[in-house]
């Protein structure tokens, strides 16, 4: 188990019916927010593994947890983790489920961003990803698909930002300019270094264009 103030990631190793989480039966303190598999392939060290990333307290895990699946409830009993515990590759699969995991995973990635900072900065960006550019009147993003929210890295730090709302302008390049209402970390001013827009269901590596 790697633990953080309020949040924390299960990691167990996974039966042949290779269960499907669906949620947290008990205790009902604690949230499944994102879960992925590792370790699928042929000649895994550790064989398949799960991965849990949940919403709680360490004192609510004391007694294990029961994980409903599409098979059986499964009960995982947590042990304090040795020092890095997650393998490079199983930091990039909880990364790309923590930044796919909709609203809800916005305050638990902000708590498990240290599990998966470097698996973040890592992550490519496509040659026509959307830019986005800061103006006169805060950010504004290229394109039509409005996210839910941005992860970036600002001067000073890291930070994330629901976008409350975004305003479309059409035409040959379609852009929206985006209201934006901070949730973790450095506020969303200045030129950002890197941003990512966090989709229900995906992310996108954004390109940065000029101020």
């Amino acid at each position: 188990m790697e633990a953080a103030p309020g949040a924390c990631v299960l990691r167990f190793p996974l039966p042949p019916s290779l269960p499907i989480p669906l949620h947290v039966a008990a205790p009902e303190t604690v949230q499944l927010v994102t879960w992925v598999f590792s370790g699928l392939e042929a000649g895994a060290p550790d064989g398949p593994v799960c991965l849990l990333a949940l919403e709680a307290e360490g004192a609510a895990l004391r007694e294990g947890v029961s994980l409903a699946t599409h098979f059986r409830d499964l009960v995982v009993r947590p042990e304090p983790a040795a020092s890095d515990v997650l393998s490079s590759d199983e930091r990039t699969l909880l990364a790309r489920a923590l930044l796919s995991s909709g609203t809800a995973g916005l305050a638990p990635l902000g708590r498990l961003f240290g599990l998966v900072e470097a698996a973040v900065i890592a992550l490519p960006v496509a040659e026509d990803a959307p830019d986005l550019a800061d103006g006169d009147h805060g950010w504004s993003l290229g394109g039509t698909a409005i996210p839910h929210a941005l992860l970036f890295r600002a001067r000073a730090g890291w930070g994330c930002a629901r976008v409350a709302g975004a305003r479309l302008r059409f035409g040959r390049h379609p852009r929206q300019h985006l209201t934006l209402e901070p949730v973790w970390g450095a506020a969303p001013e200045g030129r950002p270094e890197r941003c990512l827009a966090l989709h229900a269901h995906g992310f996108t590596a954004l390109t940065i264009g000029a101020s």
